[in-house]
């Protein structure tokens, strides 16, 4: 008896679930069948693959400038510039206090005066022809060579008293004057070139489809409405990694600078990678591939069927793909329908370029009215 209750319950709770699949499954496919199907009409674009980068603007070349005189505690006797003022290469920067080596200087001048002296002492006192006449002669002369070179590097030596401009720029970071005292390893001012570049970091992802002469478009946080164009004038061959990550540096050069740009304004670059113009494109999403990684789209016709037709994609900029083959100019195509007929359709029928499926659409199938 017992046994016999239980089977009528269980009986009971089976078709209880069954009844509610049932209304499930029906409410599911009635909710399906009344959502139409986003669509959208093919048309020729352009398609621009870009890779951005933020970094900074540098002077194309720098120089700082430091003191070549062994020694610390060095007196700059003279300034001769101003902080940005522009100069030609050779240009006095500074003056160091001379005094040491100008001893230095008159020391080997007395000395060569004496090893000529000598040279002319010795022509005299051996006139004979023996050996040891020529030896003592030719003695005489090589110190008087001696002392002439020795005031020759004297000489030399001066000029590191003389700090002056590498190339022709402008002076940066003159931060001292007459009268102070400076190290061999402190920068008494830098000197910068008038044309500038931008450097940028890129991960090693993006850093990898950048090359040589790819065209840049430069727009700067400093310069509203101001915006330059450059090309890749270099990528580092290294990377440089922190905290497990890579970026590279990459060189910009301008092919239109703006009289307004200053080394350390921040820009942002958006280098240009693929261009292709006039091409027939149509939205990302629309794109979808089976299994076998065949892409293809859906397009709706006229009997209110989604129609499978395969593609083939070109360059894309993740908005917009290029449709080399498989659609033309003006057909409407799915970006997005129910769940149950996009299932539907992804898995390939036949091997045909246009078609391998055709799947019913419910009631208010389309994106609006059709003749």
């Amino acid at each position: 008896m017992m046994a016999h209750k239980w089977m009528i319950v269980t009986l009971i709770i089976f078709v209880c679930c069954g009844v509610y699949y049932y209304y499930m499954t029906q409410k599911e496919n009635t909710i399906a069948q009344n959502v139409a199907p986003t669509t959208t009409t093919t048309k020729v674009g352009d398609i621009e693959v870009l890779v951005s980068g933020t970094g900074q603007v540098y002077a194309a070349s720098q120089v700082d400038l430091k003191p070549q005189v062994a020694g610390d505690g060095l007196d700059i006797e003279s300034i001769a510039v101003k902080n940005d003022q522009a100069v030609k290469n050779g240009d006095l920067i500074a003056t160091l206090d001379t005094t040491e080596i100008q001893k230095t200087i008159r020391d080997a001048k007395l000395a060569v005066e004496n090893a000529e002296l000598k040279v002319k002492q010795s022509e005299r006192q051996y006139d004979t022809k023996t050996v040891d006449d020529k030896y003592a002669r030719q003695l005489q002369k090589n110190e008087l060579i001696q002392a002439q070179n020795a005031l020759s590097n004297a000489y030399d030596d001066l000029e590191d008293y003389y700090i002056r401009a590498p190339f022709d720029g402008i002076v940066t970071a003159l931060d001292f004057s007459a009268g102070d005292s400076i190290s061999r390893d402190e920068v008494l001012a830098s000197v910068i070139t008038e044309n500038v570049l931008v450097k940028i970091s890129l991960n090693e992802v993006d850093a990898a489809k950048v090359k040589e002469n790819n065209l840049v478009k430069l727009s700067f946080d400093a310069l509203d409405n101001v915006t330059a164009q450059g090309k890749v004038s270099k990528v580092d061959t290294i990377g440089v990694v922190d905290s497990g990550v890579v970026t590279y540096d990459v060189e910009i050069t301008f092919t239109s600078p703006s009289d307004l740009l200053k080394p350390g304004m921040s820009a942002s670059a958006d280098i240009e990678i693929e261009k292709t113009e006039n091409v027939l494109v149509v939205p990302a999403e629309a794109i979808k591939k089976d299994t076998s990684g065949e892409e293809y789209v859906q397009v709706q016709n006229t009997a209110g069927m989604l129609q499978r037709k395969t593609v083939v994609t070109g360059a894309t900029d993740d908005v917009m793909v290029e449709v080399i083959s498989g659609l033309g100019e003006g057909e409407e195509i799915v970006i997005m329908n129910s769940d149950n007929t996009t299932s539907s359709t992804d898995t390939k029928e036949n091997t045909s370029s246009t078609s391998s499926s055709i799947l019913p659409m419910g009631p208010g199938s389309g994106s609006g009215p059709r003749n």
